[in-house]
């Protein structure tokens, strides 16, 4: 440190003062310090702690003085709250520094960070005055020539974060098969198994004919077997309403197959057959929708009682009530249901595609929306998202969609309205809540980011607070959200090195040599900082510069190894030899030009 030299010229500058002579033959003995040596940025500020030592007998007891830190830089500097101490003598309100005893004093300071001042230095400017009782009485601080180097600045590890927040895509409810049913009934009498002719001309069974035969022999559609379920009420024996159910299964089959024939049908359904007994499900179901006075009590004795013949003893005691039940329920539930499923197969990836070369508004809102994730690149899948809103404007995931791939490609603004209007539709989706957290962190509004990320719980969302928490300066957060490369980031902020190299181990991108590098140098591995260095700079010569400019690298920047892959910023002096060499070149052009000129005159005169 300076502080000798400075502390000395302080005695010479105040030499009319005898408050200093004690600083002055003692010098040696006072110790400076600044933690961190290296300034490094966290959050959105710089801060560090310096402090001065005193030796005991050294700080007079008229003496004041003034400590300003002072961030400096090329083109310019910040200063920081300036420090007050007196000797104990003065009456005044600063910071005391005994005379006897000597002191320890420690500073705060805080700088807003500017990327200019990545490379400076904090120094501290020092000015000094005595009390009334010196012969000549000073009216302000006297400021000394000199300052106290305390630190180099500023480290911006936490600035090396790939910030790019994880945008979330709405799903598709895109099914490659889908399914289309027809339902209808044949209904039967109490204690009865037999086909009434009318069942069989019914509405039902003719809408379920003509449902076969449009989907019969259709590309791309498969029937599939004719599911009857049998039923009895829940009234009566239990075996015999099983056996009940069981011909009423056989009876239905036999009279539709036979039906089916008389009707020409194009084809003859396979038919599954399922006798169910007693349905107490569709039973319940009946007695929920119905207007019984006393359903609630049914119902009840339903949740009692699993036991089918208990349940019936208990319903029939309900004299007045059962009668409401055997008119408008239990005729409901003498039955065989009949249902006829359709698969439908969906268009395949390459028809999809022929699609949105050819006309992708004739995709419906789900085969648009798949179809857009079997391409890579934006423009294609933000063509097809654009058509998407276009077609159907109320759909909250194209608009959010598109947006996705606009905020991807850099447009921020258009991202930005697209968003909106899925907001606008559907304020309450994850991925949109998302997706305006995105857009305020790309705007710089770390607050409004926050606010939508913490809001819901989504991978994308945990992982986006964690970047907002790496912006802040809090590490500790940070760490456990994030993961690769932007883990290793918060590790190394965080000073756990040896977790950042595990992460960083299975990353090989120049951003991750880069960091390597720096870890080299934190922990005085030149061989590292070269190595990692050199590989960064290979994947990307942008990384030449920035070690140039990189605080970290600072120890290295006279090295002949570091100088010749690392474009490194001259110093002071390099920069005066060279403007002298430059101006001594100029100096020597212009006599030469003038010479030459000289001497073409003579020539020309010469000759005449």
């Amino acid at each position: 440190m300076k502080v000798g030299f400075v502390l000395a010229a302080m005695a010479i500058t105040l030499t009319s003062c005898d408050c200093f002579k004690k600083i002055s033959k003692n010098v040696s003995d006072i110790r400076v310090s600044c933690t961190p040596t290296i300034l490094t940025l966290k959050g959105d500020a710089v801060n560090a702690t310096y402090t001065i030592e005193f030796p005991a007998k050294m700080f007079s007891k008229k003496a004041v003085v003034k400590i300003t830190p002072v961030l400096v830089y090329e083109g310019g500097e910040i200063a920081g709250t300036p420090k007050y101490l007196q000797g104990e003598k003065v009456k005044d309100n600063y910071t005391v520094v005994s005379y006897k005893q000597g002191g320890s004093v420690s500073g705060e300071v805080s700088f807003p960070y500017k990327p200019e001042a990545k490379l400076s230095t904090l120094v501290l400017r020092v000015e000094g005055k005595c009390c009334k009782d010196c012969k000549k009485k000073p009216k302000d601080f006297i400021a000394l020539p000199e300052e106290i180097e305390v630190a180099k600045g500023i480290s911006t590890v936490q600035l090396l974060a790939d910030d790019f927040a994880q945008l979330a895509y709405a799903p598709d409810n895109f099914k490659r098969v889908t399914t289309i049913t027809n339902e209808a009934k044949i209904m039967f009498q109490i204690n009865r198994a037999n086909v009434r002719p009318a069942q069989l001309t019914s509405e039902e069974i003719k809408t379920l004919e003509d449902f076969i035969k449009e989907n019969y022999n259709q590309p791309k559609k498969t029937l599939s077997d004719l599911y009857t379920k049998a039923y009895a009420s829940p009234d009566g024996p239990v075996d015999f309403n099983d056996e009940l159910s069981v011909k009423r299964g056989k009876n239905t089959q036999e009279a539709l197959a036979k039906k089916f024939k008389k009707d020409n049908m194009p084809v003859e359904p396979t038919f599954d057959v399922d006798a169910l007994g007693e349905d107490w499900d569709g039973f319940k179901e009946l007695v929920q929708a119905s207007d019984i006075p006393e359903k609630d009590v049914i119902l009840q004795i339903l949740q009692m009682y699993s036991d089918p013949v208990k349940r019936d003893e208990e319903i029939k005691n309900m004299s007045s009530v059962f009668k409401i039940l055997a008119e408008k329920i239990l005729p409901e539930l003498r039955r065989s249901k009949l249902i006829m499923n359709v698969d439908v197969e969906g268009l395949s990836d390459d028809e999809l595609k022929a699609a949105v070369a050819n006309n992708v508004s004739s995709l419906n809102i789900e085969e648009m929306l798949y179809a857009a994730t079997l391409y890579t690149d934006n423009q294609t899948k933000a063509t097809i998202y654009a058509a998407a809103t276009k077609k159907y404007s109320s759909c909250w995931r194209a608009w959010n969609n598109l947006g996705v791939v606009l905020a991807k490609e850099g447009k921020v603004n258009e991202a930005k309205s697209a968003i909106a209007k899925a907001a606008q539709i559907n304020s309450s989706a994850p991925e949109v809540a998302n997706n305006l957290g995105v857009i305020a962190l790309f705007e710089g509004n770390k607050a409004e980011a926050k606010k939508f990320f913490s809001a819901i719980n989504t991978p994308e969302a945990k992982y986006n607070l964690g970047l907002v928490n790496l912006a802040e300066g809090n590490y500790d957060a940070a760490v456990k959200v994030l993961n690769g490369y932007n883990l290793a980031v918060a590790e190394v902020c965080n000073g756990n090195l040896p977790n950042a190299k595990a992460i960083l181990a299975r990353e090989n991108s120049a951003q991750a040599d880069y960091l390597k590098a720096i870890i080299a140098a934190k922990e005085g591995d030149q061989n590292g900082v070269i190595s990692n260095l050199k590989a960064a700079i290979a994947k990307d010569p942008s990384y030449a510069e920035k070690a140039g400019n990189e605080v970290e690298f600072t120890k290295y920047f006279d090295n002949s190894e570091f100088i010749a892959i690392a474009k490194v910023k001259p110093s002071k002096e390099v920069k005066k030899a060279v403007e002298t060499d430059a101006k001594a070149a100029k100096k020597a052009a212009k006599a030469a030009k003038k010479a030459e000129k000289k001497a073409a005159k003579a020539a020309k005169k010469a000759a005449k």
